[in-house]
């Protein structure tokens, strides 16, 4: 596969809000913002804020990993999503869920995010999220200049994840 040109702007876009049970309406408002700039594609998990693009509430681990290693950007809740799309070789955009805003029960995404930004293996963004158009316009270039600064982190079986993760929450894989 050809690295893609960091000059090009971005045409794919993938954003991944994660599994939890907290609706994150502020990213996806922001999202649906964007309008047709962009081939979208969004996991929404339980937010029922409209979207004009494919958002089904959760998708699978493989396809999940598979649209974000085709996506030009991937935009993401500060969670666990944040290190499989590091393992693609890619540096996402992140938006930390806020315990003030009733997104999380606790700051934990906030504090990660930090960290994240500081190492420069993320994007941050912070507030209302009126920046995310240009993020993304801007993202190949961001995104070439913090790779060319670290090595790619090992894959890991997602499909084993996924399979452990609905074990320890006593769901059956059928039920997704």
């Amino acid at each position: 596969m050809t690295a893609p040109n960091p000059h090009d702007p971005p045409r794919t876009v993938v954003v991944t809000v994660g599994m939890g049970r907290w609706p994150f309406d502020r990213l996806l408002r922001a999202v649906g913002a964007l309008g047709d700039d962009y081939d979208l594609f969004v996991q929404r998990g339980t937010s029922d804020v409209p979207l004009a693009c494919p958002a089904p509430r959760f998708v699978s681990p493989s396809e999940l990993r598979d649209r974000m290693q085709a996506a030009d950007v991937v935009v993401t809740h500060a969670g666990n999503t944040v290190r499989l799309v590091q393992r693609l070789g890619k540096v996402p955009i992140c938006v930390a869920r806020e315990q003030r805003r009733g997104e999380m029960a606790n700051d934990h995404q906030v504090q990660f995010l930090r960290h994240e930004q500081r190492s420069g293996l993320a994007v941050g963004l912070w507030g209302e999220l009126d920046d995310l158009a240009a993020a993304i316009a801007g993202h190949p270039a961001v995104e070439a200049a913090l790779l060319a600064t670290r090595p790619k982190p090992p894959e890991i079986d997602l499909d084993r994840a996924w399979r452990l993760l609905l074990h320890e929450l006593h769901v059956e894989a059928s039920s997704r």
